[in-house]
């Protein structure tokens, strides 16, 4: 539902260590509102940038209303939530009104639409959740198929082009202005033959300048032995880098079952911060039974659709 406005006449940011810049002016509630009213033309108008920048209803409204709520609003310090690795109907996942809306119900303050190959999905996202004035940020971003495996491009404005090296898709997600995430670096090898494709880059995360590792990809039962193991190759070697989780939903009622958490009271521009300094964790969510069986069934549907040579893309 859309945001109201509602709550005290005035709220200033608290200070979040000075990780990601000074805080935006105090802002009264009229300024709030003209603010949000302005939502729709705020992102038009961010897309025609070369590369990604927040606008003031991500920035500034979104986390006002969250602090207004707090009862220390001058001090407080919020604590968000971020699922970075979902998929819409632009790739092979749900419809992308009913992400939105699971995202919401999950009080998500932040995701990342990242279809395969393609970022109008995730334009589309960012446009509606501003058009709907939705409690909810949306990142543009995109998952590469690269010729080492997936990589996630958060924070970009274009498409970036799939089938080159890691090393490659790396180096064009920061020309891009954006972060480069390795997803599920430790995919099982027994997926990657069923579906044909390279899915983890493996140990490619100590050579390739990733700015962030998924160590939460939202998978059920065994899918936990390959989050460990990349949380444990981390921690051998030190790594400094952002970890990050996601549900890696193809499915909106997965939305919101692997998550990123971190501080800041700037929104998306706090999330960017975090994930630059590595202050960010991840976390998965509990799987209910039918949960468990639905997974598993669409996994099983997956693989059949790729031995009968069909594509579960609609665009």
């Amino acid at each position: 539902m859309p945001l109201r406005l509602d709550g005290p006449a005035a709220v200033r940011d608290a200070r979040d260590g000075g990780t990601d810049g000074p805080p935006p002016p105090l802002l009264d509630r009229d300024a709030l509102a003209r603010l949000a009213d302005g939502a729709s033309r705020q992102v038009r108008a961010a897309e025609s940038a070369a590369t990604w920048r927040p606008t003031p209803y991500e920035e500034q409204v979104l986390p006002a209303l969250r602090l207004l709520g707090t009862p220390r609003p001058d001090v407080a310090l919020l604590q968000n939530a971020a699922d970075l690795h979902l998929h819409s109907e632009w790739s092979d996942g749900d419809l992308l009104d009913r992400v939105l809306d699971k995202a919401v119900a999950e009080e998500l303050d932040v995701i990342a639409v990242t279809d395969h190959d393609e970022i109008e999905g995730a334009l589309e996202a960012r446009r509606r959740a501003h058009d709907r004035r939705l409690p909810l940020a949306v990142i543009p971003a995109s998952e590469v198929s690269s010729a080492d495996g997936h990589i996630g491009a958060l924070f970009v404005q274009r498409k970036i082009p799939a089938g080159l090296s890691a090393a490659d898709t790396v180096t064009l997600i920061h020309e891009a202005g954006g972060l480069a995430v390795a997803h599920h670096p430790f995919a099982p090898r027994f997926l990657e033959r069923a579906f044909g494709v390279k899915l983890g880059v493996r140990h490619l995360i100590h050579e390739v300048p990733f700015d962030a590792v998924e160590c939460t990809n939202a998978v059920p039962g065994y899918g936990r032995r390959f989050n460990r193991e990349a949380q444990e190759t981390l921690r051998r070697r030190r790594r400094p880098v952002a970890i990050v989780g996601g549900s890696d939903a193809h499915r909106a009622a997965l939305v919101g079952k692997g998550r990123t958490y971190f501080a800041g009271n700037r929104g998306v521009v706090s999330l960017r911060a975090a994930l630059e300094t590595g202050c960010t964790r991840s976390a998965e969510g509990y799987w209910e039974l039918g949960e468990v069986f639905a997974y598993r069934m669409g996994l099983a549907r997956g693989v059949l659709r790729r031995l009968l040579g069909l594509s579960k893309r609609r665009r």
